[in-house]
């Protein structure tokens, strides 16, 4: 039985890096700052992923909604290659990409039982 926990602690860090460069590959990218904000940390035998705090919005998605501004008394966006002012913006949400969930269901599993493989 020691021996078990031992290859799994062994395994853990390895597992979290390879578990990070899945997910930075599967990130979407509009500024790159989702993907490079990702961190996979081990501290025994846990796993913890780190990100930033909107990728819940990516992950799962949002549903319509009105911005407006917080300090300032206009929002500032440019489309079609012009700045646009506006008090509010009806946004209409966006589809979930669920990267996250994603890479733990297609690529997690593999990665564990590759990296328990070197040690046994």
């Amino acid at each position: 039985m020691n021996d078990i926990k031992e290859t799994i602690e062994r395994a853990i860090p390895r597992i979290a890096i390879r578990l990070q460069n899945e997910l930075i590959i599967a990130a979407p990218v509009d500024t790159g700052r989702l993907r490079n904000s990702i961190r996979v940390t081990a501290d025994g035998n846990t796993l913890t992923i780190s990100i930033v705090d909107y990728a819940l919005f990516v992950e799962f998605g949002t549903s319509p909604h009105i911005i407006k501004p917080k300090d300032k008394q206009a929002l500032k966006f440019k489309a079609g290659g012009e700045f646009i002012f506006a008090k509010e913006v009806h946004h209409p949400g966006t589809r979930p990409n669920p990267f996250i969930r994603n890479t733990l269901r297609n690529k997690l599993g593999k990665i564990i039982q590759e990296e328990i493989q070197k040690y046994l």
